[in-house]
């Protein structure tokens, strides 16, 4: 081949004077520590910590199953359209929802074993984010341990995503946890439907906020997971009750459930709601920015 080499110098001096008219910007962008690990608190002692790992790693596994179903089967998928409804923006919402929790910088996310703020005392408090006193912590209280199931249990001793609480699992309600972290999806994440049928309801009749719901999220994740990874079929989906009835309407700001500022004040938030805490030993409960005990 031959090169025409006049016309190279030329095109040389042109490319070196349009270089010289237009500088490049090459300088270094001051750019966030990115971390993809949870921390673990130096509160949980060993056996805490082995769980709580344990715990993560089908958390993500869980979430990754839900991402890559969504992203594979589309917005016209009919599991989709069940938890999400079929608004056209539901999919880009609830796809993204889930990005978030996966790739989101947890640097700073912390997760502990001691109970600063008073509220694992409470009965059925299994665990919290700390609200206020700390954005980016969550308290795992002694319950979680004695009573969460790990993902090889999924569709075992009778349980069923619409029959069962959300929470039963390690990895949903690490999720449901996640999700109450401002950082991890920029706060976008709240709670419009409060169990099963009223999300399956809130996807039917007014699905705007069910890609932003935690609830439909975790619903939706366990539904996939239980079908598509335990294979426990249509037995492990089960069928919902009536919805629950609560008024939602007001939950337009990040309303994750605000760990109370002090121990004392924890516990009169308790106790102006003694029906729901008192019948809660067997529930999984946690306090929104409102005041209101949400059990599950």
């Amino acid at each position: 081949m031959l090169f025409n080499a006049p016309a190279l110098i030329f095109a040389g001096v042109a490319l070196t004077s349009l270089v010289a008219a237009s500088p490049v910007n090459l300088a270094t962008r001051d750019l966030k520590n990115y971390v993809t690990d949870i921390t673990i608190h130096e509160s949980c002692n060993s056996t805490q910590r082995r769980m709580l790992e344990q715990a993560f790693a089908d958390t993500f596994e869980v979430a990754t199953s839900a991402h890559e179903y969504i992203r594979t089967n589309g917005p016209t998928d009919p599991v989709f359209e069940k938890y999400y409804g079929t608004k056209p923006a539901a999919f880009s919402a609830a796809l993204g929802v889930w990005d978030a929790l996966l790739y989101s910088n947890k640097d700073g996310v912390i997760f502990r074993c001691d109970n600063p703020d008073g509220n694992c005392g409470q009965p059925g408090w299994r665990g919290h984010w700390r609200g206020d006193n700390a954005t980016s912590e969550t308290v795992i209280c002694d319950l979680s341990y004695t009573d969460r199931l790990y993902n090889q249990a999924f569709c075992m001793y009778g349980n069923t995503v619409a029959g069962s609480p959300l929470g039963t699992y390690w990895s949903i309600d690490l999720i449901h946890r996640l999700f109450h972290v401002p950082q991890v999806t920029n706060g976008q994440v709240d709670h419009y439907a409060e169990d099963y049928a009223s999300v399956l309801e809130l996807a039917e009749h007014n699905s705007t906020y069910s890609p932003f719901d935690s609830d439909a999220h975790q619903a939706f994740a366990a539904h996939v997971y239980a079908v598509e990874v335990a294979k426990g079929g249509d037995a492990c989906v089960g069928q919902a009750a009536e919805a629950h009835d609560h008024d939602h309407t007001a939950a337009t700001s990040s309303a994750a459930p605000a760990a109370a500022t002090t121990a004392a004040a924890a516990t009169s938030a308790a106790a102006a709601a003694p029906a729901a805490t008192s019948a809660a030993a067997s529930q999984d409960c946690h306090t929104h920015s409102d005041g209101t005990v949400h059990c599950v």
